[in-house]
């Protein structure tokens, strides 16, 4: 195939191959970094906090939250909105770099207004 190439053209078609393997060897290269776990960060769950208010040095906070837990009075992942103050664990755990603050959890219901439903004319 490169003897039809003629001499004048050898070096440009060389320089294109050339580039056209580097550019398969990145591709490559990006392939398996895609195919690899790349996100490394943990998923904060219910296991986890409870594991860390366990922990001998835990904050009374946190453990105060545990026990409202453990009486299904809330759940972990609200402890921002139903715990004042917020325990200096959750500070730590959201600002650390390893964890993803709880992906999964629900998103609280919207609030419905306390309008009255609208008029709507009955057809006969």
């Amino acid at each position: 195939m490169t003897e039809d190439i003629p001499p004048f053209l050898r070096s440009a078609y060389n320089r294109l191959m050339d580039a056209i393997d580097v550019s398969a060897t990145a591709r490559i290269r990006a392939a398996k970094v895609r195919e690899g776990d790349w996100d490394d960060l943990i998923d904060v769950t219910d296991a986890i906090m409870e594991r860390t208010a366990q922990l001998d040095d835990a904050s009374p906070a946190i453990r105060a939250y545990a026990v409202r837990v453990a009486a299904d009075e809330c759940r972990w992942h609200e402890i921002e909105s139903r715990c004042h103050p917020i325990p200096p664990e959750v500070d730590h755990i959201k600002n650390s770099g390893i964890y993803r603050w709880y992906p999964n959890a629900t998103p609280p219901p919207a609030l419905e207004p306390d309008e009255p439903e609208p008029y709507r004319i009955p057809w006969e």
